[in-house]
């Protein structure tokens, strides 16, 4: 279901005016259960290690997301509304940072990836690694099929609510681009051209305050490296859509 542009028009000047319902006593107490509940993780025999993550300009995770209640392209916590950042999305970044600057180079350390983040692989692409190191992970005998040991919990606010702007995208040349998008056999496409009038599309992203993420693990050496590699991805690669643009990047703290 698409909305009205003029009931999203409203919904994302709302979204902006109140932070998505977010108040600084609500995402207190928010937090403080969270601490509750990794304490408890810890009490069971759990490790747990924890990342302060802050947006270096703009973040926008969910970009084109509407399977929420808002229709906003934006990933929401399924309780409160509030923005978050998926430990599903910080999990794969994670592993593809992991995969590209770790694993690749150095074979070696193949089996603490899988402990980390489970099976099946990411393919390896042609001339991606040399022919000795491609022999040697051909040599390794994996489950087909394992689940990872640390998990990668959802981010959320950190002690006080985030900051929520409207942005706006202006494609110059809709019409090509749709045709591209849908075009069927025979379709006559219409060129790229300046008379095409320009669309804007606002959208919604966090541009400034803290998400605090958290991994658990079964082991401390691989929660530690889980986390080390987390920080590292975010910083480098980026989170979320228009990382190619500049958003998404993120400064990213261990908490002791």
């Amino acid at each position: 279901m698409t909305l009205p542009v003029e009931a999203e028009q409203a919904l994302l000047a709302w979204a902006e005016k109140h932070n998505l319902g977010q108040n600084r006593e609500a995402v207190a107490r928010v937090t403080a259960r969270r601490n509750r509940a990794l304490e408890q993780l810890r009490r069971q025999g759990l490790f747990v290690r924890r990342v302060t993550l802050e947006p270096e300009w703009r973040l926008v995770s969910g970009l084109g997301e509407r399977a929420n209640a808002h229709e906003i392209g934006i990933h929401l916590h399924g309780t409160y509304g509030w923005p978050i950042l998926p430990g599903s999305t910080l999990k794969g970044v994670a592993a593809q940072w992991a995969w590209e600057n770790t694993v690749l180079e150095d074979p070696d350390t193949l089996s603490q990836f899988v402990q980390i983040f489970g099976t099946p692989l990411p393919k390896i692409r042609a001339g991606e690694v040399e022919e000795h190191r491609e022999e040697r992970f051909a040599r390794l005998e994996l489950p087909e099929a394992a689940r990872g040991r640390v998990r990668f919990l959802d981010a959320l606010p950190a002690d006080s609510p985030v900051t929520v702007t409207v942005d706006v995208l202006t494609p110059h040349v809709k019409p090509y681009y749709d045709a591209i998008a849908s075009s069927q056999e025979n379709q006559k496409i219409p060129p790229p051209a300046e008379y095409h009038q320009p669309v804007p599309v606002h959208f919604l992203t966090v541009s400034g305050g803290r998400f605090s993420a958290a991994v658990v693990g079964e082991n401390e050496q691989e929660t530690a490296q889980a986390a080390q590699w987390l920080c590292e991805a975010v910083t480098e690669l980026g989170v979320g859509a228009k990382t190619s643009s500049g958003y998404g990047y993120l400064n990213a703290k261990e908490e002791k």
